[in-house]
């Protein structure tokens, strides 16, 4: 499956590669609207947590444009908040 992420601290990227390792996901982390590919990354996802608090309102037209009903808005934006969102995604294709 793969998940892209759009929001967050820097330090959050760490945290992101780890959850992908152990739910087996691609995860693509795009935390600044200047970072190139995101149409591209939007087209290709499967599904989109977008953390509103931290998040441009660009990066969420983008995201309502390209992923519409496949997107996840999550308006607490730390770790636990966003391991309970994947479990949830994963449990619900299994």
């Amino acid at each position: 499956m793969r998940l892209v992420i759009l929001g967050g601290h820097d330090r959050l990227k760490s945290k992101v590669e780890e959850m992908a390792k152990r739910y087996r996901l691609s995860i693509k982390f795009i935390n600044q609207e200047t970072q190139q590919n995101i149409d591209s990354a939007l087209a290709c996802a499967d599904w989109v947590i977008v953390f509103t608090s931290l998040s441009g309102h660009n990066m969420v037209k983008l995201a309502k444009k390209y992923a519409k009903d496949r997107c996840i808005f999550c308006h607490s934006h730390g770790v636990c908040s966003l391991e309970k969102k994947i479990k949830e995604l994963v449990n619900e294709v299994k």
